[in-house]
């Protein structure tokens, strides 16, 4: 089994280089013996079914129905800045409000994989769950649909950082106390899964270029550090750039 893994890429423009190279790796997967599976905040804001977001990304949903034509198994974990997004795809994807488990049946024994967006991870952020568990309901579900997606645009961006103040606070350069803390939440919660039963644990949302050999990989933040995963009997990650 070949499977490709994206998260937190923050995609904002057509136009940037690693939107183009995102689209060229999208061209690999071929057969219904591989997957993809998109683990959120693929794009910097994209919310509910607008016209306006589809022929933004025109290039990008032309290559997942090509992709759904081929058998290739779709799977896309909804982040925090993309959701309400079932009616933008092919019947052929799989949507998951958290999480998703890959499981490798030519590996002997199987190999199962968790992969999970990572926003849930912290479950001590209570302001951060309350306004997900506002934004996932049906309310903001009906008015992303009604609402133009030129406008919603607009609101999204009054409440995001711009990407450069995003690739200024990375993790990488926060002090180590604070670092440590990061990590230890997010490795005590791969470490738990992996206890589980689990064989790899891939986590985002915390844009921190991170792993524990050899189950657990953490996706960094791709507008920096350019890279994804993939996995072909192991993980590895690659650059977009190659």
């Amino acid at each position: 089994m070949r499977l490709w893994v994206f998260s937190d890429l923050h995609l904002t423009d057509s136009t940037s280089s690693l939107y183009q190279a995102f689209l060229r790796v999208l061209h690999e997967p071929t057969t219904s013996h591989d997957c993809v599976v998109f683990s959120g905040d693929i794009f910097d804001l994209l919310v509910g079914d607008s016209s306006y977001f589809h022929e933004k990304y025109r290039d990008f949903f032309l290559a997942v129905e090509r992709l759904a034509s081929l058998g290739v198994k779709l799977h896309y974990i909804e982040g925090n800045h993309d959701f309400h997004l079932q009616k933008h795809f092919p019947d052929a994807f799989h949507f998951h409000a958290e999480s998703v488990v890959i499981t490798d049946l030519t590996s002997d024994p199987p190999k199962k994989i968790y992969i999970a967006h990572g926003d849930l991870v912290d479950q001590s952020d209570v302001a951060y769950l309350r306004m997900r568990k506002f934004l996932r309901g049906k309310s903001i579900e009906v008015l992303s649909y009604l609402i133009p997606g030129r406008v919603i645009e607009k609101i999204g961006g009054a409440f995001s950082r711009p990407l450069s103040r995003k690739s200024g606070d990375l993790p990488e350069y926060w002090p180590k106390e604070r670092l440590d803390h990061l990590r230890s939440i997010y490795h005590r919660f791969a470490k738990a899964k992996h206890e589980e039963g689990y064989d790899f644990v891939v986590l985002g949302h915390c844009h921190d270029l991170d792993q524990v050999e050899p189950y657990y990989f953490n996706m960094g933040y791709p507008p920096v550090h350019r890279q994804y995963l993939f996995y072909h009997n192991g993980f590895k990650r690659l650059s977009f750039e190659r």
